[in-house]
């Protein structure tokens, strides 16, 4: 057992990773969910990593930067940094593109509450501006604190004298500090990839699993567009530089990089291969090996090309969550993202997914992916260094290259490579990477748990010909022995037919109920809405329950009970249109736009004169226009809640909450002069609503919870040893 450990502890601390990573993967697939406890073990030494990031990007960066002269300083912002945000635009750019190699997936699920959950905006002026500073880093306001950190670096080099080298010393002092207890973390960093690996293999299912290909693919992908084609064609375009030179020059580096992980061990190694590259070119003087000298080592004090590539794993996520980031969050991810990537990745990808509102818990995902894709953003930063060193060198040797056939050349080799490279990845992960079916087979089999025996009628009863009845009672209902309810079919997910042709759904789970309380059996009858009044006064049945909202044109006709819920307003249409109808400014700029509705006629009279683009037509049921044919409606005005149930029957759909958020009631109705059956339905909702038979019927067939029985992740101990249940 010594020698075994020794072995490992003689590691080096990358080859310690990958052995925990893939220790840990096993761990997780030979015990399955017994291990899902060791998630706590790897969020803590995560925690631990990220407990010396803030104050070290204080010190370093005022160190850093103060310790420069002006004229070094000058130069390196003047040129070397108008070249670096060129080139950080155009990872940006490149990273935000990549997304578009997603395979497409029709996604659809059950009603979330947190969909409607008022999010909370960002406060850009304290994300960015540290009016107080040491509220910017309790906040975790990375972006802020590297503003305030660069302006005490800019002050420091105007400063002269004993004070300004005692504050350089401190800086210098605490940023060792810092150093040291980072190494010290990074050796306890193997045991929390281990955890993360074996809690992830153990509970992750294998869809999910799927799912992770397509970041690790797309973000080798992208990593190697940018070393092996981007960079080096902008070097070969705007300086003396070839193509392949740049590539030979850089070859050591990037081996060594992605060897070993570490951008830092072969800085001089960049140095040494830039300053010979320019010799060969004879165009290398004294100062201009004084700058490479310089700008190098400043220059990976700064976030990379390498670094930005982790906003990908932002776009994933989303992509992964079902809640893709959307376009005009992209400019401030970008620009929020570059700034917090002066610290560390481990702060600044829980901040990035705050930002856009993902779970914080997918944070372990980029952690357990993080060993393999960080030698990948490796070489990309090494190349980076090449391109940002060469380019500025050129440019003050004044031998770079500006003109119009030489931009246009970089431009088509950028452009090309980066449109054949999604091309090829979404064709390939299109074909090669299978994603969960998406199917309605949840919904489709969910059931009522019958305590009554129940009589299903779908014959519906005709006004003037069908024997009409008194209006029931309490009494009378119960000397019948049976509850007669109104229902809608294909009112999901109120009332609506499952695979085994029974009728289910949250109002027919909730008059089975009523029926038992009763002691009485139940019986279904299907009713039209604009025959609703008449049906209750002909006693074809008792009481309407099938998600009814409250018409004020038929309140003088009937009586409505309390409200039994209250829905989102929200709009149904197909998935590319979703982001179209999330606001009101964007629905009056489209079209010849034809809406439907089947109920709410009263509100869309209110907002039809504001939208004279719009067309709105009422139809019958939610059915006529999920089923339509030729595209004859563009969207329908429905609750989120029950919009996202037909979503899952038909996942080319998708919903877009109103900005206004509106929420309008729903409620069971009886006849008018019904007094005795209003009243105790009316206490009989009460009551279920507080003992909490209510909420778990809405939990149920609203959020889907339970509607599927979990099973637990295949394991070895259980599915192959059978030694546990």
């Amino acid at each position: 057992m010594k020698p075994v450990l020794k072995k490992i502890f003689s590691m080096t601390s990358s080859t310690q990773m990958l052995v925990a990573m893939f220790f840990g993967f096993a761990i997780g697939i030979f015990f399955g969910e017994s291990v899902g406890w060791l998630s706590s073990i790897g969020t803590s030494v995560i925690l631990l990593m990220q407990m010396t990031v803030l104050p070290y990007i204080v010190v370093s960066l005022v160190g850093g930067i103060g310790k420069l002269q002006k004229s070094t300083a000058s130069l390196i912002f003047s040129r070397a940094g108008l070249i670096m945000l060129l080139l950080w635009l155009i990872g940006l750019i490149t990273v935000a593109l990549m997304p578009l190699s997603f395979p497409f997936v029709e996604s659809a699920s059950f009603f979330s509450t947190s969909a409607i959950e008022p999010s909370t905006p960002i406060d850009y002026f304290k994300l960015y501006i540290p009016s107080n500073p040491f509220e910017s880093m309790a906040a975790g306001y990375v972006p802020a604190m590297v503003v305030f950190s660069i302006a005490m670096g800019l002050a420091l080099i105007g400063m002269e004298g004993e004070h300004k080298q005692q504050i350089l010393t401190f800086m210098h002092t605490t940023s060792e500090i810092f150093s040291r207890i980072t190494q010290g973390l990074v050796k306890v960093l193997p045991i929390g990839i281990f955890a993360m690996s074996a809690s992830a293999a153990g509970t992750m299912g294998v869809d999910e699993f799927a799912s992770m290909q397509v970041y690790l693919v797309s973000y080798f992908v992208l990593c190697l567009l940018l070393t092996f084609w981007l960079l080096p064609w902008i070097i070969a375009s705007v300086t003396p530089i070839t193509f392949a030179q740049s590539l030979r020059i850089s070859k050591a580096s990037l081996v060594t990089a992605f060897a070993t992980g570490n951008i830092f061990i072969v800085i001089p190694v960049i140095v040494e291969e830039c300053k010979q590259i320019m010799r060969e070119q004879d165009n290398l003087s004294e100062d201009g090996a004084t700058l490479i000298e310089i700008l190098v080592p400043i220059a990976f004090t700064f976030p990379n090309i390498g670094k930005l590539t982790v906003i990908l794993f932002v776009f994933f996520a989303g992509w992964f969550n079902g809640t893709p980031v959307e376009l005009t969050s992209i400019p401030s991810l970008s620009v929020s993202g570059l700034l917090s990537l002066f610290g560390s990745v481990y702060v600044a990808i829980p901040f990035m997914l705050d930002l856009v509102h993902l779970p914080s818990d997918l944070f372990q995902l980029f952690v357990m992916a993080g060993f393999i894709t960080g030698k990948f953003g490796s070489i990309a930063a090494v190349m980076n260094l090449f391109a940002l060193t060469l380019i500025t060198a050129a440019l003050f040797q004044k031998s770079l290259r500006l003109k119009p056939p030489q931009l246009i050349k970089m431009g088509l080799g950028v452009v090309s490579g980066v449109l054949l490279t999604l091309v090829v990845c979404r064709v390939g992960m299109g074909l090669f990477i299978t994603s969960p079916e998406i199917t309605s087979e949840v919904i489709a089999n969910m059931q009522v748990a019958d305590k009554v025996p129940t009589k299903v009628k779908k014959q519906y009863p005709v006004l003037g010909q069908t024997p009409s009845s008194p209006v029931a009672d309490i009494p009378a209902i119960r000397s019948r022995g049976v509850l007669r309810v109104g229902y809608i079919p294909s009112n999901v997910p109120f009332s609506y037919y499952n695979n085994g042709g029974q009728l289910v759904g949250f109002d027919s789970a909730m008059a089975t109920k009523l029926a038992e309380d009763l002691g009485v059996e139940v019986e279904f009858i299907p009713f039209r809405k604009a025959e609703l009044a008449r049906s209750l006064d002909a006693g074809y049945f008792d009481i309407a329950m099938s998600g009814l909202a409250m018409d004020i044109g038929q309140m003088d006709q009937l009586s409505y009970c309390e409200p039994i819920l209250e829905l989102n307003l929200a709009i149904a249409t197909r998935d590319h249109l979703v982001s179209s109808f999330k606001s009101s400014q964007s629905i009056s700029e489209m079209e010849h736009v034809t809406i439907a509705y089947a109920e709410h006629s009263d509100a869309i009279e209110d907002v039809a004169a504001s939208y004279p683009n719009v067309e709105f037509v009422k139809i019958e049921g939610y059915k006529n226009f999920f089923r339509q044919k030729n595209d004859k409606y563009d969207a329908v005005v429905i609750s989120a809640q029950a919009g996202s149930a037909w979503t899952l029957f038909f996942p080319g759909y998708g919903i877009a909450l109103l900005e206004s958020k509106s929420r309008y009631p729903v409620a069971y109705a009886v006849a008018q002069n019904n007094q005795s059956l209003l009243n105790y339905v009316n206490n009989w909702q009460r009551l279920r609503k507080v003992d909490g038979h209510q909420e778990r019927f809405y939990n149920y067939w609203m959020l889907g919870l339970g509607a599927t029985e979990p099973k637990p992740r295949w394991s070895v101990i259980r599915d192959l040893l059978h030694w546990v249940d």
